[in-house]
Parts: structure tokens; C-alpha cells; sequence
């Protein structure tokens, strides 16, 4: 019951649909979101340990990772619609608009010598999750970040 509270305090899950769809602000789609930025977010932020936590303020909800639906919690295929939407949503709070690549979004994971933030994320070797703005996984977050500001 404290979680519905919450996610209807934080603006999730109150129009009563676990649809995926919902309305989102300007250009930014949902959709791309999904199919590009969760994979990413899942892999190489979310592990239990990290964003995959529900102590985590910035929290990637999906298979393996923190529920917002116990009943999904033991299926490994996909996040649920509200799970993405969750992701989503938490996802934009990161995002600063007026100065996109200064979001902490991306600067969050990125290794300080490339520009990056401070992070709790280094690996034992003292690396960051992304160690250049060249990473794979950086290039497809920055991708999204910068054409949904673009407009």
C-alpha cells in the first residue's frame, strides 16, 4: 500500500492504466526510450548493488533488479509498462535542459578525466562505468539525452 502512496506522490502509476501509454512532455518518446536507453540503463547501471536498488534515489527498474510489481519479480523477460515508465521518468529528472551535456545523466557515469562527475560506481580498479565519452553505452545515452533537448 506505502508504495502505490509513493509512486502517486512521485507521479507515476496514478491514471489508473499500466498501459504503456502515457503522456510525455515535447518530442521525448517513450518508445526509444525503451528500446534503446532501458537496455543500456539495465546493463551497465542497474545491478543490484547500484541503480538496480530501491535505496538508490535514481533507480532502473527491470528483470533482476528491484520490482515495482512483486508478481514480475521472478520474470526475467522484460520490465513491465510501469517499470519502464518508472525508468523513464527518473531517467528525465536527470536531464538539465537548459545545458544537456552538462545533465547528470551522463555525467553521472562518466570517468572524471573524461569529464564526468564524481560517481560511487568505480569498478575495484578505479574505473568509472563509462571511461570516455566513446563508450558504447555512453554514446547511446548522450544520443537520447541531446535529441530530446534538441527541440
Amino acid at each position: 500500500m506505502w508504495l502505490t502512496a509513493m509512486l502517486c506522490l512521485a507521479g507515476i502509476g496514478c491514471a489508473g492504466s499500466q498501459d504503456d501509454t502515457w503522456e510525455v512532455p515535447g518530442s521525448i518518446n517513450p518508445g526509444e526510450f525503451e528500446r534503446d536507453v532501458l537496455p543500456v540503463l539495465l546493463r551497465d547501471c542497474g545491478f543490484h548493488a547500484c541503480h538496480g536498488s530501491s535505496e538508490r534515489f535514481f533507480r532502473v527498474w527491470g528483470p533482476g533488479r528491484v520490482r515495482l510489481d512483486a508478481r514480475a519479480a521472478f520474470d526475467p523477460v522484460a520490465p513491465t509498462a510501469l517499470e519502464v515508465r518508472a525508468s523513464y521518468e527518473r531517467a528525465l529528472s536527470f536531464i538539465d535542459r537548459n545545458d544537456p551535456k552538462r545533465s547528470l545523466l551522463l555525467r553521472k557515469g562518466l570517468a572524471p578525466e573524461a569529464g564526468g562527475a564524481g560517481h560511487l560506481g568505480a569498478d575495484k580498479f578505479g574505473r568509472n562505468v563509462y571511461r570516455t565519452i566513446d563508450s558504447a553505452g555512453y554514446i547511446t545515452l548522450s544520443r537520447w539525452v541531446l535529441s530530446i533537448t534538441a527541440n
